[in-house]
């Protein structure tokens, strides 16, 4: 039996507790080594092993003497190989059904490749091209993206990033800081935040039994473990014996202003992002905690939290609570509409920022922190957190040397990005003529203007501003990457203009892409609705070739998890798209409720009444009806209470109604969220608005129909079979 209270007593407290807990783990549930064979497909049995070996010893013999008493046994050995193999699939599968396959690991393995290249390939195959060379020998990467990753910014901006005192001594901590606080006192970003500070200030509550315990059931045992090799499924088992000690630990920590060294320790699998797989810029560095100190990050954001929404700007919208990508570009387009319809021109510059999470300089972060009412006992426990922390790269079974961050904050993390969204908090101080809208390191500004002119001479200005602040903070802003869009209210793009913003000339585009949706300059979004029908007409394809090894609840499952998502992410966007976008969306969607059903012969809406689905369009309208109800229950960002306003004048009989916001055109007006989401919650049944809570309001409108909507999108996709369309067998229109 473990003595927590002499553990506890101990200097490195945290160490110890660690190291006794996975004693006992690996005294009863010690780590099994697995050695892979070639052929270690999910569904391979040793039947099939043997056959596809008997197979190539024939295929061998037949290469070396080639008669036709070995052709026909190398045929006969081919196909049994294909009939084992079929067997095989068929039984695998019809044992994930019986497993229950949406936590059947093995299943997803096989199908998530086939349906998306999201999340794979991060680690098991990575090629990167380093002085001219192709290198896959994993041991040369795991330095290779070390390196990469820790002197990221000297690489960059060829220089080291630099600290004042001497960070690696854990005792000078609090002189640290203190120098800090004296270095920055006149620095005019310091003395921004200062002026529109409202006397808030922050200092860390004691931390209580009950809430380690809440956070311990809350653990997610599919996360990876970090170098403690501490699995989160046994910590929950034993909560009720754990949270005591941690509690103690976690207190003492923040008493001390010290956080737990061994916490900070990370392991890191670079992830793919997107574009070229073989440069390693383009390999995310993601960091795996130990798990005790997963827990002690979840406590500490939860404390923070709550003061930090404070102090955040509304326009901030990335890891918030209430807030999502969805928000923040519904407020852009519907704030571009708006202006449209008034007659405007509207412009916008889409800023890149390269590495942000790597580039926080720690020094000034502590500077803001202080600035904006964080205790000196805080300072010197954030110092303590971000300072002295350990990382090494992974790839499959092989670690880098451990190395210490410079800079930075770390990705993965419960804090991260709290400080991230601190630390860029105070650009919105700076941006005076444009609206700027932020989500994480996406920063986009955007102005109206009567004439071309004035337009571009305001994103110019304000777009330099941004520039300075970036390069005053440590950040690395590539304006020749910055992209560029000027709308009006015709929708003509008949001549391209010129943004001159850091030393470059940004040329207009009549399409950019953010946050993973490809906006157009007439905001219709008709090559974006082609790309993800294209993308689920593929799927598509996918689950037609599995079809035969597959039963009904299976392809439901891949046909949500996949290809109904691919209309699932930020409708409310692009839903006013043309008819005939409208209808080619329904099509893919009938396409694959034919194949679900096998049915190929009903309309349309006898496979949504067997399929017991709804329209795409349908579900879009319920999501919209959702979305009011979230802004006037104050479940999403305030800049959303813009596009969904409250009546002024209560009307005793419907006391829950939108004011009904007028419009001067079609096209930007009436075809807004502000207008019909509107019509649609005005004409919801008055019992339905008025339900108290959020989950209660998602179970009656999932399955309410009734919007009565008579906008084009509702008329044109009632007939999703027009004459005038064709389509292919990919899903998408000729």
């Amino acid at each position: 039996m473990l003595d927590f209270n002499e553990i506890c007593s101990k200097a490195n407290a945290y160490n110890d507790l660690s190291e006794k807990v996975r004693e006992i783990i690996d005294k009863h549930a010690p780590l099994k080594t697995k050695y892979l064979r070639g052929n270690n497909a999910p569904f391979m049995t040793k039947e099939l092993r043997k056959a596809i070996m008997n197979r190539s010893r024939l295929t061998n013999r037949y290469n070396r003497w080639k008669s036709r008493e070995n052709f026909l046994k190398l045929e006969e050995s081919r196909n049994n190989v294909k009939k084992l193999t079929f067997t095989a699939k068929k039984d695998f599968f019809k044992n994930a059904s019986e497993d229950g396959i949406m936590t059947n690991k093995k299943f997803w393995k096989v199908m998530k490749p086939l349906m998306t290249n999201k999340g794979v390939l991060s680690s098991n195959a990575i090629i990167i091209q380093e002085n001219n060379k192709l290198i896959s020998d994993e041991k040369e990467l795991v330095e290779i993206f070390s390196d990469h990753y820790i002197n990221i910014v000297e690489k960059t901006m060829g220089k080291k990033p630099t600290s004042l005192g001497n960070p690696n001594d854990e005792t000078k901590d609090k002189d640290t800081v203190l120098l800090i606080i004296e270095k920055y006192k006149d620095n005019p970003i310091i003395c921004k935040i200062r002026e529109n500070n409202l006397n808030h200030t922050f200092s860390f509550p004691k931390i209580t039994r009950p809430e380690i315990t809440k956070i311990i059931k809350e653990l997610d045992t599919n996360k990876s473990i970090g170098k403690d090799q501490i699995p989160a499924s046994f910590i929950k088992i034993a909560f009720d014996i754990l949270d005591e000690p941690l509690t103690k630990i976690f207190n003492r920590s923040i008493s001390e202003n010290k956080f737990c060294e061994e916490a900070k320790t990370a392991i890191i699998p670079p992830i793919f992002k997107k574009d070229d797989r073989t440069l390693k810029e383009n390999y995310r560095p993601v960091s795996i905690l130990t798990t005790f100190g997963k827990i002690f990050e979840k406590q500490l954001k939860n404390m923070v939290e709550p003061f930090v929404e404070l102090i955040l700007s509304v326009f901030i919208s990335a890891y918030r609570k209430f807030y999502s990508s969805n928000n923040v570009l519904m407020k852009i387009i519907e704030d571009w509409k708006k202006h449209l319809d008034d007659g405007d021109f509207v412009g916008t510059i889409l800023m890149d920022l390269s590495k942000a999470f790597d580039f926080v300089p720690h020094d000034l972060l502590i500077a803001k922190l202080h600035a904006y009412g964080f205790d000196m006992n805080s300072l010197i426990f954030f110092y303590s957190y971000l300072k002295r922390r350990k990382q090494c790269v992974k790839i499959n079974n092989f670690f880098s040397d451990f190395q210490v961050m410079l800079s930075g904050v770390p990705q993965g993390s419960n804090l991260g990005p709290i400080l991230f969204n601190i630390f860029i908090n105070d650009l919105f101080l700076w941006i005076e003529d444009s609206d700027l809208y932020n989500f994480a390191d996406d920063n986009t500004l955007s102005t109206f203007a009567k004439n071309i002119p004035d337009l571009i001479k305001t994103l110019e200005n304000d777009s330099e501003k941004a520039i300075r602040w970036f390069d005053d903070n440590g950040m690395m802003a590539n304006a020749k990457k910055f992209q560029g869009m000027i709308l009006n209210k015709n929708g003509r793009h008949d001549e391209l203009h010129d943004f001159k913003i850091g030393g470059f000339t940004i040329r207009s585009k009549d399409r950019v892409e953010l946050l993973g949706i490809e906006i157009d300059f007439k905001l219709n979004f008709n090559n974006y609705i082609s790309k993800i029908c294209k993308k689920a007409g593929g799927q598509l394809n996918t689950l037609c070739r599995y079809n035969k090894f597959i039963d009904f609840d299976e392809k439901k499952t891949l046909f949500e998890s996949f290809i109904q998502s691919n209309f699932n992410f930020c409708p409310l966007v692009w839903m006013f798209t043309s008819p005939k976008s409208g209808r080619k969306i329904e099509k893919v969607q009938e396409r694959a409720l034919r194949l679900l059903l096998n049915d190929y012969d009903s309309t349309y809406d006898i496979l949504l009444k067997n399929s017991k689905k709804s329209s795409v369009y349908t579900r879009i309208h319920r999501i919209l009806a959702k979305e009011v109800y979230k802004t006037l229950n104050d479940c999403n960002p305030g800049y959303m209470k813009t596009i969904f306003q409250k009546t002024l004048r209560e009307n005793p009989r419907r006391p829950n109604n939108l004011r009904v916001q007028g419009y001067k055109g079609v096209t930007y007006g009436k075809n807004s969220l502000r207008t019909l989401g509107t019509n649609i919650w005005n004409n919801l049944p008055e019992d339905l608005k008025s339900v108290s809570n959020l989950s209660t309001f998602n179970n009656l409108i999932k399955v309410w129909s009734d919007f009565n909507c008579t906008c084009k999108m509702c008329l044109a996709v009632g007939n999703i079979n027009d004459p005038n369309d064709s389509i292919d067998p990919q899903g998408n229109f000729e």
